[in-house]
């Protein structure tokens, strides 16, 4: 079955899932982008949208391995979970904005 139902998980401090979200849809695909403030949101977000259906799960940069590792474990495993990362380069420029 060909990918149609993606979410993106961003997080931030102050958000809040049944607050900060936005669907993007067509009929041929949708995006779902769901903000919250810590792991345990995350989990409860991503578990919602695997009973709705997403195919497939990107976390923001602001989630560590350790989390979206954790955050894996509570999904079923034909839901992948990734998360964006950046290079060697942009390491820098990241830990100044999260600090």
């Amino acid at each position: 079955m060909p990918l149609s139902r993606f979410t993106f998980i961003v997080k931030a401090p102050g958000y809040a899932a049944h607050q900060h979200r936005a669907a993007l849809t067509s009929d041929e695909f949708s995006t779902q982008v769901i903000g919250v403030s810590d792991l345990a949101a995350a989990i409860e977000a991503a578990r919602q949208q695997a009973e709705q259906g997403t195919q497939l799960i990107e976390l923001c940069g602001g989630f560590t391995p350790q989390e979206a590792a954790e955050l894996r474990r509570h999904l079923p495993p034909t839901v992948p979970v990734g998360v964006v990362s950046y290079d060697a380069q942009q390491q820098a420029e990241l830990e100044r904005l999260f600090a």
